[in-house]
């Protein structure tokens, strides 16, 4: 089965077409269109693999997204992103963008060998740890800690104290729990 995820461009031609090409190859019992999932972690386990076909990418979230679900990921290797997060044949794919036979290639390699697929899905989770939110937060917190330590002599440490904050909270998503010394 195939899930679809997305809700495709801004008119719906893109949702229409797709549900007419579903239709005219009887597929309609094996690819569902799914429409735009909120949030989307919930849906990644239900699946085996990952495809991301973006042109452009300026970090690529539903890639980490999918591996924390345990996927490996076929992804083409636009630029800034896809290829600064995955491990081309250690827990995802790379392929060229724009090339379709390519990514036909790549998934039907992971359909095809559930041995490989489950071990660049397991490499995939482990990957994914270099993102985790809370991780990224810690980092964020540490280096505005010290940026606070060392503007304390001067002017800007009210505007540093509250960029902390900020920045910690929206990494977790609405949780803002600062410590201070």
């Amino acid at each position: 089965r195939l899930r679809i995820y997305g809700g495709g461009d801004a008119t719906g031609n893109e949702e229409a077409a797709l549900r007419t090409l579903v239709d005219e190859l009887g597929l309609h019992n094996h690819v569902f269109l799914m429409g735009s999932a909120n949030p989307m972690e919930a849906e990644w386990p239900k699946g085996s693999i990952a495809a991301v076909t973006s042109e452009r990418e300026s970090f690529g979230m539903t890639i980490v997204e999918a591996m924390r679900g345990g996927l490996p990921v076929v992804a083409t290797d636009c630029p800034h992103g896809p290829a600064e997060i995955i491990e081309d044949g250690v827990d995802g794919r790379l392929v060229p963008v724009g090339d379709p036979d390519a990514i036909a290639a790549a998934l039907l390699q992971l359909i095809e060998d559930d041995g490989l697929r489950h071990r660049m899905g397991g490499a995939a989770l482990k990957a994914s740890a270099r993102f985790d939110p809370a991780r990224i937060a810690e980092q964020h917190e540490a280096l505005f800690t010290e940026l606070v330590a060392r503007g304390s002599q001067g002017h800007g440490h009210g505007a540093l104290r509250t960029a902390l904050h900020r920045t910690r909270g929206s990494v977790l998503d609405g949780a803002y729990a600062l410590r201070y010394k």
